[in-house]
């Protein structure tokens, strides 16, 4: 029998005629309506600006100038576009999670796909078709590198996976054959990048590689769609993609590729940080309500539950974390969220947006935080991210939480609702009501107005 590469079986899937459920549709709607927000919401960002400021940009759209930047009046190419709202979607750290791969497929797929449907002035039912099978792609693809092995070697895997996703759904957008399509995979993979440098010093470069994935995705579509040919086994090759940034192809490890999968078992955030540290936010916040009264005189140690893929992201250097000196160095800082939680009962965009402050006068409570790896966590990871936590009091108490579903993933799904009141405090109750019923009707224009966001 001939060998099937894995590029070929992911591009027979990108072309396949798929039928979407009522269930699979509604929820792509609302994925849409969770990445316009905080898009939206991220639009004001330092780095979103610096972005909007490389690129060239016109108040009229032309066909030099045919894809919307998002949270403005200004049009710029597909590519351009793809890269700049693929960066102010990732900014705050609210992007939807596929946990089991440890990455974040709305800040590649839709940027790349919205570009291309302002280009073409394709139908919005196209793009959600489109974004079905790219998050299929990108997600399975994350799963066959595996976060581990790909934090391990320094690389970021909405970098790395995400530039196949963006390819896959820009190829199904433009009705590219398999062939095509195999030849886009095969080009994705080797533009791949992304690394996690980002977390010595805070500095803005996941965010890049959220956009550059979802850009580089669309060129890959057009080189593959104008001939160009890439390699065969671009994957698993000697020198491929799971080479490069895993450790090959694992025994045991396979494509996990069921429609519709990626969309319905991706997670929505509720805090604006790493996703590595909302089930231990979500406990001690519940802590905080139980024991308003906690001082940090009380504590002996807060305990917290992290899991040894996240470990690099978030808690590891120890002494690292206890210096917060900006925005992203917060987000990645298990201590710091801990602190937050456990003092505050919150984790909010303005806390994080002040986080050098908010951290000097919470280091008391952050010296007093230990990570450590768990059995039980480590057991049911990657399919299942769960929580532990210990808050050891002086008297020698000890107050226990654990969780087997962070909030917002698919064990705990949120709701339209849920999402409109996440939107809302990051645009407001009105702006986020009409979001949610253009998104809804699938009404692109309306809901990308930039009326409450307008940048200059």
């Amino acid at each position: 029998m001939t060998y099937k590469t894995l590029a070929q079986t992911l591009a027979e899937h990108v072309t396949d005629n798929h039928n979407a459920t009522p269930e699979l549709n509604d929820w792509m709607r609302l994925l849409l309506f969770d990445f316009l927000g905080v898009s939206l919401g991220g639009a004001r960002l330092d780095s979103a600006g610096a972005a909007r400021a490389a690129v060239t940009a016109s108040n009229q759209r032309s066909p030099q100038h045919s894809a919307a930047l998002l949270g403005t009046d200004s049009w710029t190419s597909p590519e351009d576009a793809a890269l700049v709202n693929g960066i102010l979607a990732h900014g705050l750290e609210l992007d939807d999670t596929f946990e089991e791969a440890s990455l974040h497929p709305a800040v590649v797929i839709f940027p790349a796909l919205l570009a291309v449907a302002d280009e073409r002035e394709l139908p919005a039912e196209d793009l959600v078709a489109a974004a079905i099978v790219g998050y299929d792609v990108m997600c399975s693809v994350g799963v066959l590198l595996g976060a581990r092995e790909s934090y391990g070697r320094g690389f970021h895997p909405t970098g790395v996976a995400g530039v196949l996703g963006s390819a896959a759904a820009v190829a199904r957008m433009l009705g590219l054959g398999v062939e095509e399509t195999r030849h886009a995979l095969g080009l994705a993979a080797n533009m791949a990048s992304g690394s996690l440098e980002f977390l010595s010093d805070g500095s803005w470069t996941k965010r890049l590689n959220a956009g550059q994935a979802a850009s580089t995705g669309i060129r890959a579509a057009r080189l593959a769609a104008a001939g160009f040919r890439g390699p065969e086994r671009s994957l698993e090759g000697r020198d491929g993609f799971l080479v490069q940034y895993g450790q090959g192809k694992q025994p045991g490890r396979e494509l996990a590729l069921t429609f519709g999968r990626g969309a319905l078992q991706t997670s929505i955030k509720f805090y604006p940080c790493c996703r590595y540290m909302h089930g231990n936010i979500d406990l001690l916040r519940g802590i905080h309500s139980d024991f308003p009264d906690l001082t940090v005189q009380d504590i002996q140690s807060i305990d917290v539950g992290v899991i040894k893929a996240g470990a690099a992201l978030v808690s590891e250097p120890a002494e690292r974390k206890l210096e917060v000196s900006s925005t992203v160095d917060a987000q990645f800082n298990m201590p710091f969220g801990a602190a937050l939680a456990l003092t505050t009962g919150k984790a909010t965009v303005d806390q994080f947006a002040h986080a050098p402050h908010i951290a000097a006068e919470l280091l008391p409570w952050m010296e007093k935080v230990r990570c450590y790896t768990s059995e039980a966590l480590e057991a049911a990871f990657p399919a299942s991210w769960q929580a532990e936590v210990h808050v050891r009091l002086k008297g020698g108490d000890v107050i226990s939480r654990s969780e087997a579903a962070f909030r917002g993933s698919a064990g705990d799904r949120p709701g339209w609702q849920d999402i409109e009141e996440k939107i809302a405090g990051l645009l407001g109750v009105e702006r986020a009501a009409q979001l949610a019923a253009a998104t809804r009707s699938m009404d692109l224009q309306a809901a990308r107005r930039p009326e409450v966001t307008a940048v200059s």
